[in-house]
């Protein structure tokens, strides 16, 4: 599976700081129900779909809560990240905005957790991770990644780990979870859940983890205004906040995409606009 990437990138400053501190792994606590209104504005201001926008809190392993919103089924931002979060000069050609993206030249890390029943991946979900690390190496692009499977890790690590406890995260299905890159640093965390860990299909997990990799390198969903990848229809949102880019079809143009909301099988692999996408911002 190596064919999923996001043919949008938001403009402003895309940051998502990961909770985590250095050797610990996020879990999800519990869903909140209420949700402000100047939340919801700011998240269609941005460019981003509100329907389906879900407000939770997390508890690190070492105990410490925050609470974060969902936005887009899979992305995940603080309040302030999103208050803060700048349309900078909505859509826009050929220019992105540093702070959206990752310093290059580089070599990443990817360090499939490995450490206890709870957070490990199983078999299938490291050949996943694997096969979509693979997917980023074979892009003609300024970063090389390294995949290793451990108990143990650093801050400069991205992690990929699985929750197969909390209540919040469905045990059915596949999905996952990431966040944007701050600072010129990718997103740290990546999490599937417990549906996702016990899936028996390899080529499922690399396309769910190569989605996710798109996030933490600052790519948005292709079909981040209508979501029609997964049969809705949703209320389509102005365009600030996203960046085209240059030589990708446009938003909900490009059914192939592995970015898109709900990606398509494929296989696992990328998809030919994906690798354009990759290819221009790095």
């Amino acid at each position: 599976m190596k064919n999923y990437l996001k043919t949008f990138v938001a403009s402003g400053i895309l940051i998502f700081a990961s909770c985590e501190k250095d050797s610990t792994i996020e879990t999800t606590d519990e869903l909140s129900q209420e949700i402000s209104k100047d939340v919801i504005s700011k998240v269609a201001k941005i460019g981003f779909n509100p329907n389906g926008l879900e407000k939770r809190t997390v508890t690190d392993i070492d105990g410490t809560k925050e609470e974060v919103y969902i936005l887009e089924g899979d992305i995940k931002m603080t309040y302030d990240q999103i208050m803060k979060m700048d349309i900078g000069n909505g859509v826009q050609s050929k220019q992105y905005q540093t702070t959206n993206l990752v310093s290059t030249p580089r070599t990443v890390r990817v360090v499939g957790y490995t450490g206890n029943d709870r957070f490990g991946l199983s078999a299938v979900a490291q050949r996943g991770l694997q096969y979509a690390v693979a997917n980023y190496n074979a892009l003609n692009i300024n970063i090389q990644f390294n995949v290793v499977f451990s108990s143990s890790f650093n801050a400069n690590d991205i992690v990929a780990y699985t929750e197969t406890t909390a209540s919040i995260i469905a045990q059915d299905g596949v999905r996952g979870e990431a966040g944007f890159p701050q600072s010129g640093e990718p997103f740290k965390r990546i999490k599937i859940n417990g549906g996702a860990n016990r899936n028996d299909d390899d080529q499922l997990l690399e396309g769910l983890f190569t989605h996710e990799l798109g996030h933490c390198f600052g790519l948005r969903h292709t079909d981040w205004n209508t979501r029609k990848s997964c049969g809705q229809q949703g209320e389509p949102v102005g365009s600030d906040g996203a960046i085209h880019i240059p030589g990708t079809p446009g938003a909900s143009q490009d059914d192939s995409s592995i970015m898109n909301a709900c990606f398509p099988y494929n296989e696992g692999e990328f998809g030919q606009y994906d690798k354009v996408a990759l290819e221009y911002l790095y």
